[in-house]
């Protein structure tokens, strides 16, 4: 047995509202609910001003990037994982060396966080919490080495000071390359003369390496002549 189906009539629509329809009456009403109120500004950045409506940066926000110039040794893996080849390695001299430090345009970083896990010096390179990136030009938006090296003074090293966020540790064969490169008259320390036991060890150790490399050697030549 079929059931039966109840169709309920349409609404029909009265005059009344076919007029509210016609004149905008709720476009109306907003207008005229809005009119009379007192223009407001917020201030966007909540550490200039206390009363603003926005809320704060988050603690893990990514922002424009930071280097650290004790840190960073130059490996270049900021360069290879980065997806937009925003970062270029530049070189600068600290006393008197050369030095490579990536540098990288603004405009291009998509904030990934990449080169942050990839660093092998416990982010050397940082995002900051700055998003105030607009500029007139775009070489105003590419940050050098320079300009990486003040936003880490500037926000990243308060930071550290206060325990906030991870100190990143500095490249300690950097010092040791800088005293075996540098010239005789700038080097710090002065080379210490060896005794007659450290020689002869030294002179040991020396004539036991070649004795296995030319053992090595005639290993490989038996092998080819087989």
């Amino acid at each position: 047995m079929s059931q039966q189906i109840l169709i309920t009539p349409e609404r029909r629509n009265s005059v009344f509202r076919k007029f509210l329809r016609i004149i905008h009456f709720r476009a109306f009403a907003t207008t005229f609910r809005t009119m009379l109120r007192v223009p407001v500004t917020d201030i966007y950045h909540p550490v200039h001003r206390d009363h603003s409506h926005y809320p704060a940066v988050a603690h893990r926000y990514r922002g424009l990037l930071a280097l650290s110039q004790d840190a960073c040794t130059g490996c270049k893996k900021c360069e290879r994982i980065c997806p937009n080849n925003t970062i270029i390695m530049e070189t600068r001299l600290v006393n008197g060396i050369e030095h490579r430090f990536p540098g990288y345009f603004a405009g291009r970083c998509m904030l990934c966080g990449l080169c942050e896990e990839v660093c092998d010096r416990q982010w050397a390179i940082r995002h900051t919490d700055q998003f105030e990136d607009a500029a007139y030009t775009r070489d105003q938006i590419y940050y050098g080495p320079e300009r990486m090296f003040e936003m880490w003074d500037k926000h990243i090293e308060p930071r550290i000071q206060a325990n906030i966020a991870h100190k990143a540790v500095p490249d300690k064969k950097r010092a040791t390359r800088e005293s075996l490169h540098a010239w005789p008259q700038q080097r710090s320390e002065t080379p210490v003369p060896l005794s007659k036991e450290e020689r002869a060890a030294k002179t040991k150790a020396e004539a036991e390496k070649a004795a296995k490399r030319a053992a090595r050697a005639s290993a490989k030549k038996k092998a080819v002549k087989k």
